[in-house]
Parts: C-alpha cells; sequence; structure tokens
C-alpha cells in the first residue's frame, strides 16, 4: 500500500479504477501464464503477512523471519522493509510455490491477493490523507485481461478476502510513512529503539514474550481486559504494537497505552531488555544499493 500524492494520479501506470469501475480478469490453473507472477519479483511483507505466514506454517515469528525474509535498510529510509526471500533456482520462485500453485494460498500476503490490483491513498497538497485509489496493472505477460468474466473491483476485493489484509496494510504505511525523517538520533537504526519497534510489529512472539515477561505492564498502564486480548489474539498484538510504536518512537498520546513513572530499576531493567531484543541478525540492515 502507497500513499499517492493527488497531483500524480493522472501519471500513474496502469488504470486507476473505483470500487465499482468493471474489469476483466481471471486466473485459472488452465491459463497459459499460471504461476508466472510467482517467480522473478520482489514481494515486500507487511507485518499482517508475517502474521499469517507464520500461523500458517505452524512455526514462531523468528523462525519465519531467519528463514524466509530478508531484512533490507534501504538509503534514504529509516525503517528495514521485509521482502520474502525467493528461491535459489533460475526463476526466482516463491518458496510456496508447487506445480499446482500456491501452498499457502489461504493466508497468502496482501499484495498477492490483490494482483494485478494495487491499492493506494491519495494524499492531498496539505498532507491529508484521501480516497483510496484501485491500479489495475497486469504485468505483459499475464493473460488474464483476456479472459471474458467481467466483474467489478469491489466483487474482486471480496472475493480474494482482501479486507483485514488492506486494513492492515493501511495502519502500517500511516507509520511507516512517518520514517521518512530520523527518528533515532545518535543511535540509529540499528539501536536498541529501532530493534523494539521492529519486534513490536514484525516479531509478534518475542512481542508477545515481551509484554507478559518484563518490566512492560509496570512501565505502561494498559487495561486488564486488553491485556488479556492481546496476549490471546494475534491480531489484536499487531494492533496494539502499532499503537505503542507511535508512543513509543513519537511519543504520540494513546487511548489505552498510558506510561507510568518508572523508578531508577525500572528504567535500567527496561533498557536491557531493549538492548536484548533482536531484529533477526537484521540479515541485511545496509542495502546493497
Amino acid at each position: 500500500m502507497k500513499f499517492i500524492e493527488e497531483s500524480r494520479i493522472g501519471s500513474l501506470p496502469g488504470s486507476v479504477l473505483t470500487a465499482a469501475d468493471v474489469f476483466s480478469f481471471k486466473c485459472h490453473p488452465g491459463i497459459g501464464c499460471f504461476n508466472k507472477c510467482c517467480r522473478n519479483l520482489n514481494l515486500f511483507l507487511y507485518p499482517y503477512d508475517v502474521l499469517r505466514l507464520r500461523s500458517c506454517l505452524g512455526i514462531s515469528s523468528d523462525q519465519f523471519i531467519e528463514t524466509y525474509v530478508d531484512v533490507i535498510l534501504r538509503e534514504g529510509n529509516h525503517f528495514p522493509d521485509v521482502l520474502l526471500t525467493m528461491r535459489d533456482d533460475d526463476a526466482m520462485s516463491c518458496p510456496f510455490l508447487s506445480d499446482s500453485g500456491c501452498t499457502v494460498y489461504p493466508d497468502r500476503p496482501g499484495t498477492c491477493r490483490m494482483f494485478p490490483m494495487e491499492h493506494g491513498r491519495m494524499v492531498t497538497s496539505n498532507g491529508k490523507t484521501g480516497d483510496t485509489i484501485y491500479r489495475f496493472r497486469p504485468p505483459e505477460f499475464c493473460l488474464g485481461p483476456r479472459e471474458p468474466d467481467l466483474l467489478t473491483v469491489k466483487e474482486w476485493l471480496v472475493g480474494q478476502d482482501t479486507e483485514t489484509h488492506n486494513i492492515m496494510a493501511d495502519d502500517w504505511a500511516d507509520i511507516k510513512r512517518r520514517f521518512v525523517s530520523d527518528p533515532w538520533g545518535a543511535e540509529g537504526p540499528g539501536g536498541p529503539k529501532a530493534k523494539m519497534a521492529f519486534m513490536a510489529t514484525y516479531n509478534l512472539d518475542l512481542f508477545r514474550s515481551f509484554v507478559k515477561n518484563s518490566s512492560f505492564l509496570k512501565r505502561y498502564k494498559v487495561s486488564s481486559g486488553l491485556v488479556e486480548k492481546i496476549l490471546r489474539y494475534d491480531i489484536s498484538l499487531l494492533e496494539f504494537g502499532y499503537e505503542w510504536v507511535k508512543l513509543f518512537v513519537w511519543g504520540e498520546k494513546s487511548s489505552y497505552i498510558r506510561l507510568r513513572k518508572l523508578t531508577g530499576r525500572l528504567s535500567k531493567q527496561y533498557g536491557g531488555i531493549a538492548k536484548a531484543s533482536s531484529t533477526p541478525s537484521l540479515k541485511a540492515l545496509i542495502s546493497p544499493g
């Protein structure tokens, strides 16, 4: 999900559509390009994508990050991007691709659900976010648009079960665009504070353990009902993580997370936890360019 300046709408590649617009597309095993879109691509994963995939695979967040992703800090960015690591074959195939199709299809990433559609949010000249924008942008090799099936954008979104993915992607994009400016100061994007922010958004199992077993709930006032919810449900924990990052990194007030006054002992203990938290050893913290 991208934020798009209002003045650039007319210059965007592909066809800009509304939810009510009709387009022609169908993907199925009998089509000549089947699975070609699952090869030779840079697939960015948002936090909710990682949540769903690691649950589907039955592994921890740590295991998923170490096994299936590359964490890359691109020049001019102050928070790393997370990309799916492709197979080391000639086609750079998705690791979840089989001859019969996607092996994680019910939990596939939001980008895969939307394909060949992309969605973004319009940003006005005064910086306010506006309507959602959809772009129909199939690659040249894609034969899906030649199929006779007609459907509206809204029908496509419902059929691909995109609602929760798109909501969570919008919320993450709202946080990610704040990193245009450097919030880390002298410690930089590899420092303890940045690692904590990464943990709270991408490494949910570690974040849950941190909330439950560290001094977190002594430092922050959170209702008992919410604590029970975030310790039980992944999506609630991720939503909580988003909210906490805004408070922790930028000091933004939250209606349900409040900072308590720290004693010297708790402050020291909390700092030690921050240093111990990892961002999967940040496989590639420096961009290859």
